[in-house]
């Protein structure tokens, strides 16, 4: 159990960290959507203490983040080894082969999504059809899923929502930032933001 918690802890540290980063990216050039955040997470108690209520109220902030892991997933490549001889389709897969699974390639698949490069929130609001199954794996699947899944989730909805509804977020720049595959899915820069607060200048 220790071992669980410290793994679910420590090692989505950086993946939520960079999920993060990459949500405010897209929201800075999403004005709606920022607003939209702001609206829905207005007079909400985002403590700890009242988090498990906060998140029914955040379904679009929640499909934000759901949207950001679909266009830049922190996990790019899933990698497992065969244990057993195995088919997929046409491809033999002999015992003890090493298997590539790219949600990066998934999820911007053209076959299976449409519009698959826009940011488009909406695919995960509640009355939207769910995806369908092993076509978004932001984090694995099966017995190996990712065993921080619904903390991460949880903890990025309600910490986007806080930033989201306390600032207006910009980039200072237009520069593009590219991703790069780095262990996670990193910007090729760090690109400066201005938060500015709703109704206040934030130097």
């Amino acid at each position: 159990l220790r071992d669980q918690v410290a793994t679910m802890i420590l090692a989505g540290h950086e993946t939520t960290a960079v999920a993060l980063f990459w949500a405010m990216t897209l929201l800075a050039a999403a004005p709606d959507a920022q607003a939209r955040i702001a609206a829905e997470a207005a007079g909400l108690d985002l403590s700890a203490e009242h988090a498990t209520e906060a998140l029914e109220h955040l379904p679009f902030t929640r499909a934000v983040v759901s949207e950001t892991l679909r266009l830049y997933p922190p996990a790019f490549v899933i990698v497992r080894q065969a244990i057993a001889a195995d088919r997929c389709g046409e491809i033999d897969i002999p015992r003890g082969a090493v298997v590539m699974i790219a949600p990066w390639v998934l999820h911007r698949h053209r076959r299976l999504w449409r519009d698959p490069d826009a940011f488009d929130p909406s695919r995960f609001l509640p009355d939207a059809t769910p995806p369908p199954r092993f076509t978004y794996l932001p984090f694995g699947a099966g017995p190996r899923v990712c065993v921080g899944a619904q903390f991460a989730l949880t903890e990025a909805t309600l910490v986007l929502a806080a930033l989201t509804c306390s600032f207006h977020i910009a980039r200072v720049d237009t520069t593009p930032v590219l991703p790069v595959a780095v262990v996670t899915t990193q910007p090729d820069h760090a690109p400066m933001f201005r938060l500015r607060a709703r109704g206040a200048l934030v130097r």
